[in-house]
């Protein structure tokens, strides 16, 4: 399984996910113009589209729309448990956000790899009976960089995982099979990247990668 991070920010979400035999789309937050800009190949050719929630940056209605109008179907995680794409079966786990936000554990039958994708959450309700081949999670700030006064932070508390707590949830699993870690959606003032992947990757001894940022709607 290959996970690639096109856009991770509060301005728009955009990642793939494959195994070589089935290509998914995960979140949909940029435009369609910018999504032709970002993929590989034209996102028509993806199989599949899965949405963790309905706030913009994850889902951009006219992107959904001119996927589905090229035969990509998007969903969203509450409808999606046990769903079987091609040669992925996707499995969804909800978890806590300021609206209804859901994870997704991927699994290829073609390789037996796993993945697991969380964003836009404080804490993981979930421990996974599997280690995963790739966890995705989110990083959004740390407390030590959070400004005083700053209207933001009584809702990052409840809303965005900080990054003590996002290595305390990738400790807490299996990690006997993992061989990445991709830290998603770092906050542009309240984060350091170079900062977070140390860290992250000192503390499980697995190469880690910060997903880019995007600089907003084209």
């Amino acid at each position: 399984m290959n996970f690639t991070a096109y856009a991770s920010s509060s301005q728009g979400n955009l990642y793939t996910l494959s195994d070589g035999q089935t290509n998914l789309l995960i979140e949909c937050g940029v435009t369609y113009r910018e999504m032709q800009r970002l993929l590989p190949m034209p996102p028509s050719e993806y199989d599949y589209c899965f949405v963790s929630h309905k706030h913009g940056d994850h889902y951009n209605s006219n992107a959904a729309y001119e996927l589905l109008r090229r035969g990509v179907l998007t969903d969203f995680g509450e409808h999606v448990s046990g769903a079987l794409i091609d040669s992925i079966s996707v499995d969804s786990f909800p978890v806590p956000h300021d609206i209804t936000n859901y994870g997704f554990m991927f699994r290829s039958r073609r390789d037996g790899e796993t993945c697991v994708f969380m964003i836009d959450c404080f804490y993981s309700p979930v421990r996974f009976d599997f280690s995963p081949t790739l966890f995705c999670i989110e990083a959004n700030y740390s407390k030590d960089l959070m400004k005083p006064g700053d209207s933001l932070n009584d809702r990052l508390f409840t809303s965005h995982m900080e990054l003590q707590q996002c290595i305390a949830t990738i400790k807490a699993n299996d990690l006997s099979k993992t061989r990445e870690i991709h830290l998603l959606h770092l906050s542009d003032d309240r984060s350091d990247e170079s900062r977070f992947i140390d860290a992250v990757q000192q503390a499980t001894g697995i190469p880690v990668f910060a997903a880019p940022k995007w600089a907003g709607r084209k």
